[in-house]
């Protein structure tokens, strides 16, 4: 039987060491803070994942992307989008 872990939708922004933007939605723990996710998802995994995002490449050409997965050794900086 599978146990459901209720999440919150959190809408970010990343910029890469490649120099990618990202902007999509990662999913985390309901009532957690983004920087306690990220730093659990970092001991568990290589990869974070994405949802609903947009790549903008360095050239500037732009890729809609449903499902996603971010290498977590290449993340520059990421921030939250306020809502």
């Amino acid at each position: 039987m599978a146990m459901k872990i209720n999440k919150d939708k959190k809408e970010v922004i990343i910029y890469t060491t490649n120099n990618f933007k990202i902007k999509g939605y990662v999913h985390i723990v309901a009532s957690s803070r983004l920087t306690d996710a990220l730093d659990a998802l970092a001991k568990q995994s290589q990869f974070l994942p994405m949802t609903d995002a947009v790549i903008v490449f360095p050239d500037g050409t732009r890729k809609d992307i449903n499902f996603l997965l971010v290498r977590v050794s290449s993340i520059e900086l990421i921030c939250q989008v306020e809502e």
